[in-house]
C-alpha cells in the first residue's frame, strides 16, 4: 500500500509563501520591462508648433523644415496654396553664455502646381538669442529667447515689420520613468498676428512621448492645434500636421504639414 500524502498546515503555509514569491516576482519583471522600454524609448523633447520658443537649436547643429498650407494668407484668394522653407544652424552654448540660432527662410515656395510661379522670389532673416533660465520650481529645465524674425529679406517681405519677440520655455519629465516630457511656452511678438502684422501675446503647451509629440498654441485669437511624428526609420526627422482656426476671422482657417529635418554639423 503506498504511503499517504497529507497537507498538514506547514506545507499549505510554505506553498502560500512560495505562490507568493513567484506573483511578486512576476510584478517585478514587469516592472524592469517596463523600465527597460522607457529607457530604451527617444525621450523627444515637446515643441508647440508655429510659436516660438525660449529653447534654440544646440550648437553644430544644422536644421531645415518645408511647410505647405491650403489657405495663402498674404494673397488672401481663396484656394490659394502656399509654402515656405527654412534652414538654420545653432551656435553658442546657452549654459555658460548665450547660444544663437540663425536662419534663413523663404517664404514663397511657389511652382506651376500651385501659387504665381515664382520660385523663392521672397525671403527674410532670422536671429535668436536663447539661455538657460531658472525654472521656478515649475519645470526640470527652462530657457528665455529674445528674438528677430523678418529683420532683412527680399521681396514682399520687405513690406512687413520685423517681428521682436521674448520667450520663455519650460519642460517637466512626467511618468514612473520620466517617459513623458511636458513643455509650456509664453510669449510676446510685436508683430506675429493679422498675417505678422500686429503685437500680441502667444502662449501654449506640448505633450511628448517616444517618437509622438500633441500641441495646442495660441497667437491672440488664433489656434494652433498640432500632431507631431518622428519616424524612426529616419533618424532626427519629423512630420508635423496643424490645424489652425481663428475666432475673430473664419477665412483665415488652414491645415500645415511640415517636414522637418536636423543634423549635427559640428560640435
Amino acid at each position: 500500500m503506498g504511503a499517504r500524502f497529507t497537507i498538514t498546515p506547514v506545507l499549505l503555509s510554505l506553498a502560500v509563501v512560495i505562490f507568493s514569491t513567484k506573483i511578486a516576482t512576476a510584478s517585478e519583471l514587469s516592472e524592469y520591462v517596463k523600465a527597460i522600454k522607457a529607457y530604451v524609448e527617444r525621450q523627444a523633447s515637446p515643441s508647440i508648433a508655429n510659436i516660438a520658443s525660449g529653447f534654440g537649436a544646440s550648437n553644430g547643429v544644422g536644421f531645415a523644415a518645408v511647410s505647405y498650407s491650403d489657405n495663402d494668407m498674404q494673397t488672401d484668394v481663396e484656394g490659394d496654396d502656399d509654402g515656405s522653407i527654412v534652414v538654420g544652424i545653432g551656435l553658442g552654448d546657452p549654459r555658460e553664455n548665450f547660444g544663437v540660432e540663425a536662419s534663413i527662410g523663404i517664404t514663397s515656395v511657389s511652382t506651376s502646381f500651385w501659387g504665381d510661379g515664382k520660385f523663392a522670389d521672397e525671403g527674410n532673416l532670422n536671429l535668436k538669442a536663447h539661455r538657460l533660465a531658472p525654472s521656478f520650481g515649475l519645470s526640470d529645465t527652462a530657457s528665455v529667447s529674445i528674438g528677430a524674425s523678418n529683420l532683412a529679406g527680399w521681396g514682399s517681405t520687405t513690406e512687413n515689420p520685423t517681428n521682436a519677440y521674448a520667450a520663455y520655455s519650460g519642460i517637466k519629465y512626467l511618468g514612473q520613468f520620466d517617459e513623458y516630457s511636458l513643455g509650456y511656452t509664453l510669449g510676446w511678438g510685436s508683430a506675429v498676428s493679422n498675417t505678422e502684422t500686429d503685437a500680441g501675446f502667444f502662449y501654449g503647451v506640448a505633450l511628448a512621448r517616444a517618437n509622438y509629440n500633441v500641441s495646442i498654441g495660441f497667437i491672440n485669437s488664433e489656434r494652433h492645434v498640432s500632431l507631431s511624428w518622428q519616424p524612426q526609420f529616419v533618424k532626427n526627422s519629423s512630420v508635423t500636421f496643424t490645424k489652425v482656426s481663428d475666432a475673430e476671422n473664419s477665412q483665415s482657417a488652414r491645415s500645415i504639414i511640415t517636414l522637418g529635418y536636423s543634423l549635427e554639423l559640428f560640435q
